[in-house]
């Protein structure tokens, strides 16, 4: 009976002590909800395609302007070429912020794109300048992409003035490029034909073989001419290799023809013309200087030079007068041809010979008597005979 009487003790002192240690869980708070709940914003999609093309773009920038530097020894800022000017305005209609805003006088574009295709490929697209609200849009480029790796542009010279200069927008000749990519978005090639640029304000580069090649010998291959108001003087060649100097040579295309030097021809010496005859009664002709003829005989004739030693110096006073030794005959004989009457069929008289052989006689003296009394002896002419 104890026994029955301590289990039954037992038993209840363990149901009080299980009860003791229970614990209740709490109901868990219900979650209130209030209406319905929005999914988050989700961030604008880029264009991938576009992507693509500012990567060719880009490079192309780098791959002109170092041709230009081979060229000219310029070095132009970023995007400061035709490619420079597409990136632009591909980058202005994804609202990129566009960095060296003083690159170009006007530098708002209209970006046109149509896509021909579910995958993004071929498409088209046009690009403008718009300077302001009022002026009318300029169409600059367009190009044209059959597939992510190939790009075909078409740039317009007469719109690109600012950067092309106005030798080739007088030209206005288009200039077509072909851009050819790889998987990596890497410009493999970069072909242009009919490129025209200013080098100076004098001279124009027009480049028909504009060649780039990522893997070749030659990076960048240039062949074109040299113009000068429009018109072709040299050849330009320009190769930029892997490895190795840059050449650049120039060749002109017209050498200077060689000016033969002016041969003096001898000049026939022109015989003095006879003057025309003078009317009786007109007044005396005078000559020029210059209508003088030269008188080549006296010129010609030789003096002779006297024997130094002989000549006596000079007295001051009147230079001396020598009589000349004069035959009385041959003199009578003269005078009487001249001064004496002739009549046909008359003989000439003695006694009138007489008479002027006399007269000569004294004037022969006189002379000689006055040539005496001024100082000089006069010489007795030689063979002097008396009488007739």
């Amino acid at each position: 009976m104890n026994r029955l009487y301590f289990a039954l003790i037992l038993g209840f002192a363990g149901s009080m002590t299980s009860c003791f240690w229970r614990t209740e869980k709490s109901p868990a708070p219900a979650v209130q909800t209030s209406g319905a709940t929005s999914p988050p914003e989700a961030t604008p999609k880029k264009d991938r395609t576009l992507e693509i093309f500012v990567k060719y773009f880009e490079q192309a920038d780098a791959i002109h302007r170092e041709a230009w530097w081979v060229l000219t020894n310029e070095r132009r800022s970023v995007q400061k070429s035709p490619f420079g000017k597409v990136l632009r305005a591909i980058l202005s209609s994804e609202n990129t912020k566009l960095a060296n805003k003083s690159a170009f006088r006007c530098d708002r574009y209209i970006f046109k794109r149509d896509i021909l295709g579910p995958s993004g490929f071929p498409q088209k697209s046009e690009v403008f300048e718009k300077c302001s609200e009022k002026t009318e849009a300029k169409k600059i480029a367009e190009f044209y992409s059959p597939s992510k790796l190939e790009v075909q542009v078409t740039f317009y010279p007469e719109n690109l003035e600012e950067i092309l200069g106005l030798g080739a927008t007088v030209l206005n000749r288009s200039i077509k490029c072909t851009m050819a990519g790889n998987e990596n978005e890497q410009l493999e090639r970069l072909k242009c034909i009919d490129w025209a640029q200013e080098r100076t304000k004098e001279q124009m580069i027009l480049l028909d073989d504009y060649d780039y090649t990522r893997t070749g010998k030659n990076l960048i291959k240039l062949r074109g001419k040299v113009y000068e108001n429009l018109s072709d003087t040299r050849k330009i060649e320009a190769d930029v290799p892997m490895e190795g100097k840059i050449v650049v040579k120039e060749t002109e295309l017209y050498p200077p023809e060689p000016v033969p030097e002016p041969s003096v021809k001898p000049t026939a010496a022109k015989s003095p013309q006879a003057p025309p005859p003078r009317a009786q009664g007109a007044p005396p002709m005078v000559l020029r200087p210059e209508e003088i003829p030269p008188d080549e005989g006296i010129s010609k004739i030789p003096i002779p030079k006297a024997p130094q030693g002989e000549l006596a110096p000079r007295k001051s006073g009147p230079s001396p007068v020598v009589p000349v030794p004069v035959d009385p005959d041959v003199l009578m004989q003269q005078q009487q041809q001249q001064s004496a009457p002739y009549q046909e069929g008359v003989p000439p008289s003695e006694d009138y010979d007489g008479q002027v052989l006399e007269h000569e006689r004294q004037q022969l003296q006189e002379q000689q008597q006055q040539q005496y009394q001024e100082g000089t002896q006069p010489q007795e002419p030689q063979g002097e005979h008396h009488g007739r």
